[in-house]
């Protein structure tokens, strides 16, 4: 396990925490280890807090494949990408632009995700 004062760590902690997705994942002990082991050290890390596409484009690149896989996770990428910068019609232009890719009904439920964030975030 990476040192957690490392750079990448602490980069990737703070950037989690920026994006209020709750609790950094951290191995517990359980049957997830493995699971947990792969997004503390790797996804968020290696792959979020990398150098390269700014967070705001990787969150809305999040949003857009979560509409498109249709998964509800998507409430919490929203809250996520507007939380690092992203705009709410941003977000309307992300889900508008997929439908014509993903289809109409994935981003259908997306657009009432971001509607329901929105409202809460009012």
């Amino acid at each position: 396990m990476t040192d957690s004062n490392h750079p990448d760590q602490v980069r990737a902690r703070e950037l989690f925490d920026r994006m209020k997705l709750g609790a950094y994942p951290e191995q517990s002990g359980d049957e997830f280890d493995l699971f947990n082991w792969i997004a503390g050290e790797v996804q968020w890390p290696k792959v979020w807090a990398a150098e390269g596409l700014d967070v705001k484009t990787r969150a809305l690149c999040t949003v857009s494949a979560l509409v498109a896989t249709g998964k509800p996770q998507v409430h919490g990428h929203i809250r996520a990408a507007l939380a690092v910068g992203a705009t709410r019609q941003e977000i309307a232009d992300v889900i508008t632009h997929i439908a014509f890719y993903a289809g109409f009904p994935s981003a259908g439920n997306a657009m009432r995700a971001a509607k329901e964030v929105f409202a809460e975030l009012d």
